[in-house]
Parts: structure tokens; C-alpha cells; sequence
């Protein structure tokens, strides 16, 4: 059953991060900083060639962002502070793209490039 469960998995559209995730590296990052540093980072991140931001809320905490270059995704960064300086970050990657060999390798791809150019840029926190 596990095997039919992963095989499904591979060809799903969309790929998300949460606290209870079952894969480890898409659990949610955190970060010791302030949640403007973290905003700032997370939208400097996707102000390249390849993305288009379309929407932004600091007062929400999300940044919606179209990729342009193929297979082009749509990706939401939830950005919320937990605490003072104890600021977490998620991710949620979708396609309507057909993507040969399934679309669920490229979008976890794309979470996780971002996780590790802001782990690059800022220290990251425990839970």
C-alpha cells in the first residue's frame, strides 16, 4: 500500500510544508528573526528573472508568486512570528502543468531551494 501511496504522490500537483509533515525536510523552518528581516529575505529570494511576485501582505504574512520559466508553479510563503525574534516559514508549491515523471519531485525541488537560500541568509531556529 505504501508503494501505491508513493507512486500517487509523485504525480500529485501541489507540495506543501507544515509542522507534522511526513518527510522531514518539509516541515516547517524557523528562523531567529524578526519577521521583517524574514519577509524581506523571502521576497528578495523570489524578486529573480524566473518569478513574478503577484501579490504580497506583510499584514498577513504571505507572498503569492507565479514562476514563470517552465514548468511554471504557483508558490504561497506563509511567514508568521511565532515569538520575538522566532519567526516560521511555509510553503505551499502547485502546477497545472503535466510534467513527465510527475510534478510533486519539481515543486518539493523549488521548497526546498528557497528553505536553503534563506538558510544561507539567516540562522535558523528550533521549534
Amino acid at each position: 500500500m505504501a508503494g501505491l501511496r508513493g507512486v500517487f504522490k509523485r504525480f500529485s500537483s501541489e507540495c506543501e510544508t507544515s509542522d507534522q509533515h511526513r518527510e522531514e525536510d518539509l516541515q516547517t523552518n524557523y528562523y531567529k528573526s524578526s519577521l521583517d528581516k524574514v519577509f524581506t529575505e523571502v521576497r528578495k529570494y523570489y524578486s529573480s528573472p524566473q518569478y513574478t511576485i503577484t501579490s504580497e501582505s506583510k499584514e498577513h504574512g504571505e507572498i503569492m508568486v507565479q514562476k514563470t520559466s517552465r514548468p511554471s508553479m504557483f508558490i504561497i510563503a506563509t511567514i508568521v512570528s511565532v515569538r520575538p525574534l522566532h519567526t516560521a516559514v511555509d510553503i505551499k508549491a502547485s502546477s497545472d502543468q503535466t510534467i513527465v515523471g510527475g510534478a510533486y519531485p519539481r515543486l518539493k525541488q523549488e521548497i526546498l531551494s528557497c528553505y536553503k537560500a534563506l538558510g544561507q541568509q539567516l540562522r535558523k531556529a528550533d521549534r
